[in-house]
């Protein structure tokens, strides 16, 4: 005999479960139905009886007299012969019972199911063994005014068939699911295959498997519905591949491009957007930005969001005629950025922002670097001269003596520590090929220097905190990426004031880079000296900072040390107060900086 196919067996199995499920549900519901019709008729029949019970004590004044002994005779009358008739006062005595004439010697019936039910609901019922005759009986139990009327039916082969359903609709429904079970069986084969085979298809398009010529429909209606899906699939999968393609031609070029740019849907939905992008709207916005859809929330691009709403509204046809863009200049933290718009014909857009600060730092920086350079190094030469002339010319005193070699000292030590800041910048710029790459833990080293300054943030009553993951490795140079942050943490001890909190953030990470922020809650900066806090030798107040010391090149320092790790930083000022410094890290290091 020929097997029957896996398929058929499974879809057997699911098809004859469901009619199983429903014929047995039917069954029990028809069971149960046709049990409680029984049931009901029985009660009715048994109800008759209590009824003509209770008639006939009223009409001889038993109820009266509370003597039910002429009841025998009701009972020899009554053609059931297998009834028994109990009466039971509502303290649960018993007042008669027509198989025991010692009605006084029986146990209180109070706790009988039946007579429960009957107290509560008019009306009891119940199937157990009698503890006094040891006989299994039917109960039927009434309440009427005076007292109870309970007849009991023995519980025998009579009465239980009466009670159950008749077997026949069993059998007819039993016979009536083969049927249709063998029906099923012929009808599987038709379209088993085709089932099977979709199946088959979906499983390979599930694991992203080539489908090959090998699944063949049968020559039928769900075979040729099959063969088109697959051949949908096909073209559907080829065109969803160059669509991959030129999706990742695309974002590749998109983050090697030096502006921020992002493309939205009509719902204003992100399409794509590269890491500047993310970074220029932090920069601009007064809270922190994680994703390019929070563009819309930032209100300084709210002429942007009045240009696109207006063009979203109009008829395609006119945008294609239009091709609709937008411009606008936005100054934050000492920068400019450009921020321009444009609507295509199916109502995506695309904005851009660039960063138009960064061309003329350079020839300025070379302009004034020579003049400034001449300037700081002549106060601490200057300061030493006098000294040793003093000294030298002078009639002093020894204690006036050490103390103007003192001041001499310091000034050197000065003159050492400026010299060393400009040959590390020069270093920097010019042989940076000369700096050693290694991996660097950044969470350690941060946590090495927070132990150095410990002791200068308990005497200004500084509180620290630091939000940066374990094992933070990038690629990069340990001493500059020492500098970076030990000057950014001297920064806001020497100027953001006491008592303030410095907040030091990884924010954010991509494939590419680590995004940073460091901030005090301090006194913070003039919107007007913003631009200029990373220029070399620029104090903000010249004479107050000379005399907390400093070369005036810790900020430039790390600028050109974070630009080394192809990283970029900008500053703002908080909107609750101090400052805030975002940079970024990247965290391969890829060829030295030009």
């Amino acid at each position: 005999m020929k097997s029957i196919p896996s398929y058929i067996k499974k879809w057997l199995v699911y098809i004859l479960s469901f009619f199983l499920f429903f014929t047995v549900v039917m069954i029990i519901s028809e069971y149960l139905h046709e049990k409680k019709i029984r049931l009901n008729a029985l009660n009715d029949e048994l109800n008759s009886y209590t009824d003509l019970i209770e008639r006939y004590a009223i009409k001889y004044g038993m109820n009266v007299t509370g003597n039910f002994n002429r009841m025998d005779s009701l009972h020899a009358i009554i053609t059931k012969d297998v009834l028994r008739i109990s009466i039971i006062a509502f303290t649960g005595d018993v007042l008669y019972d027509s198989e025991v004439k010692n009605t006084a010697a029986m146990e209180n019936h109070l706790s009988r199911p039946e007579v429960q039910a009957a107290m509560k609901q008019g009306t009891g019922t119940d199937i157990r063994v009698s503890a006094t005759t040891t006989i299994k009986y039917y109960y039927y139990a009434k309440r009427y005014s005076d007292y109870l009327i309970r007849v009991s039916e023995v519980y025998n082969i009579t009465t239980r068939k009466f009670i159950q359903p008749d077997k026949i609709f069993l059998i007819f429904i039993s016979l009536l699911f083969l049927a249709a079970s063998f029906a099923i069986l012929l009808m599987t084969d038709k379209f088993g295959k085709s089932i099977s085979t979709l199946r088959e298809f979906t499983i390979k398009a599930i694991a992203n498997k080539p489908i090959d010529e090998k699944l063949v429909f049968p020559e039928n209606e769900l075979g040729a519905i099959g063969q088109e899906i697959i051949d949908i699939y096909q073209r559907l999968n080829r065109t969803k591949e160059e669509l991959i393609s030129e999706k990742a031609k695309l974002i590749r070029h998109l983050n090697m491009l030096e502006e921020g740019i992002a493309i939205f849907s009509k719902e204003k939905q992100a399409i794509t957007g590269n890491n500047h992008f993310i970074q220029f709207i932090n920069h601009i916005s007064d809270v922190r930005v994680f994703t390019v859809d929070e563009f819309f929330k930032i209100e300084d691009f709210r002429s942007i969001f009045n240009f696109i709403d207006r063009y979203l509204t109009e008829d395609s046809s006119n945008i294609s005629e239009l091709q609709p863009t937008y411009e606008i200049s936005i100054n934050k933290g000492g920068k400019y950025f450009s921020v321009k718009s444009i609507v295509f014909q199916d109502k995506s857009f695309e904005v851009s922002i660039n960063d138009v600060t960064k061309p003329t730092k350079r020839k300025l920086l070379k302009q004034q670097i020579t003049e400034n350079l001449a300037h700081e190094l002549k106060t601490p030469v200057s300061s030493i001269k006098g000294f040793l002339e003093t000294i030298l010319h002078g009639d002093t005193e020894k204690e006036r003596t050490m103390d103007y070699l003192n001041r001499a000292y310091a000034q050197s030590c000065r003159l050492a520590d400026l010299i060393h800041d400009i040959s590390l910048l020069t270093k920097i710029e010019e042989a940076g090929g000369l700096y050693k790459i290694e991996k660097v833990d950044l969470d350690e080293l941060i946590r090495d220097i927070s132990g150095e300054i410990t002791p200068q943030l308990q005497k200004n009553n500084i509180t620290l905190q630091l939000d940066i993951p374990e094992k933070l490795v990038i690629d990069g140079n340990p001493a500059l990426l020492y500098s970076v942050y030990r000057n950014l943490f001297d920064n806001a001890i020497a100027y953001a004031g006491s008592g303030i909190n410095i907040i030091l953030d990884n924010y954010r990470n991509d494939e590419d880079y680590l995004y940073f922020s460091f901030a005090d809650t301090g006194v913070g900066v003039p919107e007007e000296d913003l631009p200029r806090l990373f220029e070399r030798f620029y104090r903000v107040d010249k004479g107050r900072d000379r005399k907390k010391g400093g070369t005036g090149l810790g900020l430039a320092i790390v600028k050109n040390a974070i630009q080394f790790h192809k990283g970029d930083i900008s500053v703002k000022n908080r909107k609750g107060g101090g400052l805030e410094f975002l940079f970024t890290l990247a965290k391969e290091f890829k060829g030295y900086a030009d």
